[in-house]
């Protein structure tokens, strides 16, 4: 318990400042000077609920011996529709039926865990596989 509220409060402090960061950028960039405390709010929320099902989903033992596709996988189930919630409560997504919006939402989203399960496919699987040469090699010679 004690490691995952340290990896939950070291999640959640990258996020928030992140987040803050691109947030004041952007709105400097698009001309507004001012931020709305509650938003401020909404956010710290929305970063909470991030680094929280984050930490659970990947950096859990029982979650990563089930391998990363199915951390991934559960971290995009109980994620997207809280950033939906989000995206929604602080106008980001201000018309409920604009098809442009949802489309590049999905394709950003589903193309970023297809990317996701590519790198895990195989990069990491290589790099598994050359381990285990390396441990049978030692074992030989040993």
């Amino acid at each position: 318990m004690k490691d995952f509220l340290k990896y939950t409060r070291d999640a959640l402090c990258y996020l928030f400042a992140w987040l803050v960061i691109c947030v004041m950028l952007t709105s400097l960039i698009s001309g507004k000077t001012t931020l709305e405390f509650s938003f401020l709010w909404k956010l710290l929320a929305f970063c909470i609920w991030g680094a929280v099902t984050f930490t659970f989903c990947f950096l859990t033992k029982r979650m990563q011996r089930r391998g990363f596709l199915f951390s991934l996988t559960c971290f995009y189930v109980l994620f997207i529709p809280v950033e939906v919630i989000f995206f929604y409560v602080t106008g980001i997504f201000e018309e409920v039926g604009n098809a442009a919006i949802w489309t590049i939402f999905f394709v950003i989203i589903a193309a970023l865990y297809l990317a996701s399960a590519l790198i895990d496919f195989f990069i990491m699987r290589k790099r598994a596989k050359d381990y285990t040469k390396r441990l049978e090699e030692y074992r030989i010679a040993r």
